[in-house]
């Protein structure tokens, strides 16, 4: 925003209280809750101003029955204790995706006292669709006109207090990321939740469409006893001539409901008979006219001011500077992985090893066998969590986050939308699998924006190939670690070779073609560093709390299995395979197979093994080099099998298990016999 003209603190709730504070909710329960949910599109702010409003104090799950995460923050505000809801990013309360369901099943199943509607002020337009339909559900809401200063700069300025006029609610402009009138946005939240008041004004579609639903809204006022979520007559009607299954079916199960849906079949068809077209698709028409008729009328056309990141955003949207800024985007990522991991795996295991270590081996030393299964088990596991899963993950999910809140992650998909035409793709599926490198099961479920089967499958055998923070932890935790960033940078260079070899494969074999590709691209925008923080220790915080676990009874197990002789049981059947094929020690099969669960935990359980955090007086170059390649290659863990089970299905699943397996140990096996690094 120009200095100059700030977001301004006009609009209905024009009268905003003094600032406050806000705080982590103390344990002891308040009197009364207030339940705020936000709602908006994709790369509105939204996610910035819950983080602004919550801190740190936020819990991340899956809305029930789903796969859709959903973050929930409390806050104390007066005598209120206030849960706050950021629903799904979503352009519509269609249900047509499960993101949409969840957003829409939210606000009707949990009635939040208040929903604050995040709109993008530089694009009007696009944000009002989903204002619409939310104010047709009948909730009490509050407007924020986000990015407003991203409006300015592209020579527009939306009037908070007209656009209040046309809807009928109140309306602050905000800036979330510098947090400009975000306090007392949410202390204007609170005051439309605590007078409960719905909207007021109704939006009125076209005439023979309001005919239709004012029919079928009486004769659910004379025919249902009850309606379902609280909604009015004419919110139900809406939503039955639109033909939503979820309301359908909610109706269905009511008594005395069938002549209510048999009128919202007929009143439909004369809607499509009419217009010639279903009549879900013509309210939408009707929605999405309203919604460019306000945004014209309350936005002033003002002179553009050149902006630096304009020019950014031409450079990195261009195909030509585009792929080699993506190149050097990516060397630098590897780079702060290698130096950055790789100073804190030192500082945190020579802690450990200096100060925690010799008192734990101490205390286990006197246990007699139980001890030493306890100090392999507790002792050098930590000590293995310690230089393979905190250092580098966590620097990779805070440079992840970096990437995502500056919206750099969707110029990545359009600049490389061509080259992945070649692997039976398109550039939107460039996003699920840069997620990979994050975690590859949400970038699995991440596919479901790709059209055909055939683009989910081929992307979700690649993405399982994607070096995730787990894997990268161990490349580095190995080789970067123990031989240098020049043989780190190798594997991944092999692995990208594969993945692309794989899919030009898989686009031959598997019938079909790629889909075009229609995408939004949002603007460029400086980070907030709280929220940049937040983001990065809530993922750090569920990973380490869901993996640690495993780890330890790994080495515990590990621990058992050396002390009492049964690790050579185990090993010895391998043998032709680890040792005679991939000229590995018999005894890495175990860590292999345990990589299978938690891939991470194949190098913890190699440190277990070893019994020294100095791999290289345990293996030689050359063996460290085709362990960290073999685990890099084969499918991540347990949890990404499952995700693809739920995906794509059991065949298809054990199909892409096995193929990176074997993959795994051909490219292998091939690496150590002609050992073309000379290792």
């Amino acid at each position: 925003m120009a200095a100059a003209e700030p977001a301004p603190d006009v609009g209905e709730a024009g009268v905003g209280g003094p600032d406050f504070s806000v705080k982590s909710m103390p344990e002891e329960k308040s009197k009364s809750e207030i339940v705020v949910a936000l709602a908006g599109t994709p790369n509105v702010g939204k996610s910035a101003i819950f983080h602004q409003i919550t801190g740190a104090d936020v819990i991340i799950s899956n809305y029930p029955g789903t796969t859709v995460e959903m973050l929930e923050g409390r806050v104390r505000h007066g005598n209120y204790d206030v849960r706050v809801i950021d629903l799904p990013g979503v352009y519509s309360l269609g249900a047509l995706s499960e993101d949409e369901l969840v957003a829409r099943r939210a606000i009707l199943e949990q009635e939040p006292d208040v929903i604050v509607n995040i709109v993008d002020a530089s694009n009007l337009e696009r944000s009002l669709y989903l204002t619409l339909q939310l104010m047709e559900l009948g909730r009490p809401i509050l407007i924020l006109l986000n990015m407003y200063d991203v409006a300015l700069a592209k020579g527009l300025r939306p009037s908070p207090e007209k656009l209040s006029k046309k809807l009928g609610l109140p309306v602050i402009a905000t800036v979330a990321t510098r947090g400009e009138n975000v306090a007392r946005a949410f202390d204007e939240a609170i005051k439309v939740a605590e007078k409960r008041t719905r909207p007021k004004k109704r939006i009125p579609l076209s005439r023979e469409t309001e005919k239709a639903i004012a029919a079928l809204a009486e004769e659910i006022k004379r025919t249902l006893v009850k309606i379902p979520f609280g909604l009015s007559p004419r919110n139900l009607a809406i939503k039955l001539l639109e033909g939503d299954e979820h309301l359908v079916h909610a109706v269905a199960d009511l008594p005395e409901s069938e002549s209510v849906l048999k009128k919202a079949r007929t009143l439909a068809r004369n809607i499509a008979r009419r217009y010639g077209e279903p009549s879900v698709y013509r309210i939408a028409r009707e929605r999405h006219g309203i919604a460019a008729m306000i945004s014209r009328e309350v936005t002033e056309q003002i002179t553009a001011k050149p902006r630096l990141v304009q020019r950014l955003d031409d450079i990195t949207s261009s195909v030509k500077t585009g792929i080699p800024i993506m190149v050097a985007v990516f060397a630098v990522l590897i780079l702060m992985l290698i130096y950055i991991g790789g100073f804190l795996e030192g500082l945190l295991v020579g802690s450990w090893e200096a100060f925690v270590s010799p008192s734990l081996h101490a205390l286990f030393d006197g246990l007699g066998e139980v001890g030493r299964v306890l100090d392999i088990g507790i002792n050098q596991g930590i000590s293995g969590i310690l230089a393979v899963m905190i250092p580098y993950i966590l620097v990779f999910f805070l440079v992840f986050a970096l990437l995502e809140d500056v919206g750099y992650l969707p110029r990545m998909a359009f600049v490389m939308d061509s080259a992945m035409h070649r692997i039976g793709l398109h550039g939107r599926a460039v996003v699920p699998m840069l997620g990979g490198f994050g975690c590859n099961v949400p970038a699995i479920m991440a596919t479901r924006v790709l059209t055909t089967r055939r683009e989910r499958l081929i992307a979700n055998f690649l993405i399982t190939m994607v070096p995730c923070s787990a894997r990268t932890a161990v490349i580095l935790g190995t080789v970067g670690f123990f031989l240098g960033i020049q043989y780190a940078l190798v594997i991944y260079g092999i692995v990208l070779f594969l993945i692309f070899l794989v899919g030009l494969l898989l686009n031959r074999l598997l019938r079909g073609q790629v889909s075009g590709m229609i995408m939004e691209m949002p603007p460029l925008r400086r980070p907030m560093i709280g929220p940049l923080l937040s983001k990065t220790w809530m993922r750090m915080k569920h990973f380490v709390y869901f993996a640690t676990p495993l780890l330890l009874l790994g080495s515990l197990i590990i621990g058992a299995l050396h002390v009492f002789g049964l690790l050579t049981a185990i090993a010895e059947p391998l043998a032709p395979l680890t040792t005679g094929w991939l000229g590995l020690p018999a005894i890495t099969i175990v860590s292999l197979l345990y990589g299978f669960i938690r891939k991470e935990g194949a190098l913890v359980l190699l440190v277990t093994i070893a019994g020294t955090s100095d791999l290289l007086q345990f293996m030689t170059p050359l063996q460290l080099f085709v362990f960290a390649l073999v685990v890099t290659i084969y499918v991540p863990c347990l949890a990404t099998v499952a995700a693809l089970r739920q995906e794509l299905g059991w065949r298809d699943a054990a199909m892409i298990t096995v193929g990176t397996f074997l993959i795994a140990l051909l490219v292998g096996g091939a690496f150590y016999h002609l050992n073309p690094l000379r290792l």
